[in-house]
C-alpha cells in the first residue's frame, strides 16, 4: 500500500468539514477522519500531529457519546 498523500488529505478535509447543523454522527466521522491523517503526519516525524491526532479521536468519541 502506498504512502498517503498527508497534504491532498488535509486538502481534501478542509473541504469536506460538515456544517454546523449537519448530523452529530457525520461531525464526528469528520474529526475520526481527521485524526487519522493527523496520525499519518506524527508517524512522519511531526512534533504537533500526535497529540492533536487524540485531542481528534477524543472529540469523535465525545460527540458520538451524546448521539
Amino acid at each position: 500500500m502506498a504512502a498517503p498523500n498527508v497534504l491532498a488529505e488535509l486538502g481534501a478535509l478542509h473541504l469536506t468539514r460538515p456544517a454546523v447543523d449537519a448530523p452529530v454522527a457525520s461531525i464526528a466521522a469528520w474529526y475520526e477522519r481527521k485524526a487519522v491523517v493527523l496520525d499519518h503526519l506524527a508517524a512522519t516525524g511531526s512534533a504537533g500531529a500526535a497529540e492533536q491526532a487524540d485531542q481528534a479521536h477524543r472529540h469523535a468519541a465525545r460527540l458520538l457519546a451524546v448521539a
